[in-house]
């Protein structure tokens, strides 16, 4: 099993958190990777710095940037099992177990804020972020009902059908991309009630709606791009 965990300035949040992932992943053959994009704070050495060769620091120093992080992640991990999460508490570790035992039967095991039991503690945001998931479902016609958690467990040998290119750039906005693709693939996507954590330290992201409307425009992007390729096959 490999833990994704990109982060930049969460030092105080990522330590515990990757300490926290062992605990429930004990009794199993794992990996922390935190990859870093050179925080100025010395998290990829604080991560280092606790010793335990399960869990370790990627730094990074080009190409820097959040879903790019990620893929750094995935490209250096060595399990068979991916697991991407945030660094500051978003993803409640214990869900980690159940969410691996279910890829016995699943290629991919997403969080939902928004199947029957899942939540967010902030109802505005719970609200703006259900009515965007719906939107998101209507253009591109698909079945996941939370694209942007990004909370997500998969097979290493699914996720390496998807073309990392389309996926890994930009925000958070790479979740959609990949949760695009994996049902126009046919992958088998089970998703699990999820409530939404709250960071131990330091302030979030606090551009909502700026990070709204930059997912609003993928949206339409990545749907106008489906569109046009299909125009395109049809045409042959």
């Amino acid at each position: 099993i490999s833990v994704i965990l990109p982060t930049y300035n969460e030092r105080d949040n990522v330590v515990p958190l990757a300490r926290a992932i062992a605990e429930e992943l004990a009794g199993r053959e794992f990996e922390v990777l935190v990859v870093d994009d050179n925080s100025p704070d010395g998290t990829c050495q604080a991560v280092n710095d606790i010793g335990d060769p399960r869990i370790r620091g990627l730094l990074r120093t080009e190409n820097r940037g959040f879903a790019n992080s990620i893929r750094c992640g995935l490209e250096n991990a060595r399990g068979d099992l991916f697991i991407i999460m945030d660094s500051d508490w978003n993803h409640q570790p214990k869900y980690l177990p159940v969410m691996i035992e279910a890829l016995e039967f699943y290629d991919c095991v997403s969080g939902s804020r928004f199947v029957y039991g899942g939540r967010m503690n902030s109802r505005r945001r719970h609200l703006l972020s259900w009515t965007f998931n719906i939107f998101t479902r209507l253009m591109t016609s698909g079945q996941i009902t939370d694209s942007l958690y990004g909370f997500v467990a998969i097979h290493r040998r699914v996720l390496e059908k998807v073309d990392y290119d389309a996926v890994f750039w930009g925000y958070g906005d790479y979740c959609i991309r990949l949760m695009y693709y994996l049902q126009r693939q046919g992958a088998t996507v089970l998703q699990i009630p999820v409530v939404n954590g709250e960071r131990q330290t330091g302030e979030g992201n606090d551009r909502f709606f700026k990070v709204f409307m930059q997912y609003f425009r993928e949206v339409v992007a990545l749907t106008w791009r489906a569109r046009v390729r299909g125009n395109d096959a049809s045409s042959k």
